[in-house]
């Protein structure tokens, strides 16, 4: 392909991506987006410093009473697009399409820095064909137009935590420090991008400063942390926030509706309950949420030692096997490696928890080619994931069996993520051996 057709095509994929969010951008998927519809307008009229109160606290917005569970940076993030929705309705604040559109907006212009980020980061090591494979890749990817027509929030996480990345990558310490910072005081999942962060500042440049590095990076991130947390420490709110964010990491349940391994247990508990009705009905039974307390009353170990126990070990492995890594292909798998290692092993996952292993797997797939095929695979798996819980932009499948074969579809997903995930850790050590 000539550079001319490459470009002509290359426009024409962006012109397709912008087409498809503008079509969804103005549909509101209620289980998804009341809590930001309620946060957006008291940040904007009281500040995200006084969303956070003790224990039981939630915040009302017309018909919508929610808690607040999400760390002060996203907050703030929606007292922004509440304040500018504010200014065009002149202060009246309808809860109404016009709130929908701005906040769905804000989530297409986060795809959009994410895939222009893609664009300069490839480019600087590939040149300008590869960088415009990779940011179309990204902004045409449908697990990213799933994500983005039911109004998820994600974006706004990995456009900071793919920063990071990529500046410890290109060794920018203080960059790459207030970038994951700034990642995890938007979404807790933006933490999982540490680990990343430190090696690739170790091995980024001369090894004598490679302390130095992680210490300036140390300070930037501890920095950015008490800028956004001095309003909250102002109005005596921290504690409040510290408590409501960790209500997230005490959610009862094998799987929230995320498609991995536990979600295979969850099937395998219905179908023990459905063995009275015969093979057809084993075979057909579908998974529900299951909460640890039933998962323990059938004699199963408590679910988070076990996950833990299966997650530790594989991330470890992981870092050794990518500790030499300079170059930001590989710093890109073993950060997208680490995100799906948690959304298949983990319990209490969420459906949408996978894409942040989105924007740095699209970067490892075309800078390390070996790795283009999971991504193209875990891209199909995951959108499945998405639409299968809540459809296209909220409309929700009538059903998930499978007509055939009589066998629920998302468990089917679910294997599928189970052997990606197993073809992911054999792709990653062949590239970190050679």
């Amino acid at each position: 392909m000539t550079p001319r057709n490459a470009t002509a095509a290359f426009a024409f994929a962006l012109l397709a991506g912008a087409a498809v969010r503008i079509s969804v951008v103005p549909v509101s998927v209620a289980a998804i987006d009341e809590s930001w519809r309620a946060w957006s307008y008291h940040a904007a009229t009281e500040g995200a410093a006084h969303l956070y109160g003790p224990r039981g606290h939630h915040v009302t917005f017309g018909g919508i009473t929610v808690p607040v569970v999400y760390p002060p940076l996203a907050i703030d993030e929606l007292g922004i697009v509440g304040r500018v929705y504010a200014w065009l309705t002149h202060g009246r604040f309808p809860d109404g399409i016009g709130l929908t559109i701005a906040i769905k907006t804000t989530i297409v212009l986060f795809d959009a820095a994410l895939s222009a980020l893609i664009y300069h980061a490839v480019r600087r090591v590939r040149g300008t064909p590869t960088a415009q494979l990779a940011a179309a890749a990204y902004w045409l990817n449908p697990a990213v137009l799933a994500t983005t027509s039911l109004g998820y929030l994600d974006a706004l996480t990995a456009l900071p935590a793919t920063g990071s990345v990529i500046a410890a990558s290109t060794a920018h310490p203080a960059v790459a420090g207030a970038l994951f910072a700034a990642g995890a005081m938007t979404k807790p999942q933006g933490v999982f991008v540490a680990p990343v962060v430190v090696l690739a500042l170790w091995n980024a440049g001369d090894r004598r400063f490679a302390t130095t590095r992680l210490t300036t990076a140390g300070i930037a991130g501890a920095i950015l942390v008490v800028a956004v947390l001095a309003p909250l420490i102002a109005a005596g709110t921290t504690l409040y926030m510290l408590r409501s964010v960790a209500v997230l990491a005490g959610h009862d349940m094998l799987s929230a509706l995320a498609f991995n391994a536990w979600w295979i247990v969850s099937y395998l508990f219905a179908a023990i309950d459905a063995a009275g009705g015969g093979v057809r009905a084993v075979i057909g039974a579908q998974p529900a949420i299951v909460t640890h307390a039933a998962a323990l009353e059938r004699g199963l170990p408590h679910p988070r030692l076990i996950a833990l126990a299966a997650l530790l070990p594989i991330v470890a492995w992981a870092l050794s096997r990518a500790r030499r890594a300079a170059d930001l292909g590989l710093h890109a798998a073993l950060a997208a490696f680490i995100v799906v290692s948690y959304f298949v092993l983990s319990v209490q996952v969420h459906e949408n928890h996978f894409f942040l292993a989105i924007p740095v797997l699209t970067m490892a797939a075309v800078l390390r080619p070996e790795f283009a095929g999971v991504y193209a695979a875990f891209s199909v798996t995951f959108a499945l994931n998405l639409i299968g819980t809540y459809g296209w932009a909220g409309r929700v499948p009538s059903t998930t069996m499978l007509p055939v074969a009589h066998v629920d579809g998302t468990v089917i997903v679910a294997a599928l993520n189970c052997v990606l995930f197993g073809w992911f850790a054999r792709t990653f050590a062949r590239a970190c051996s050679s």
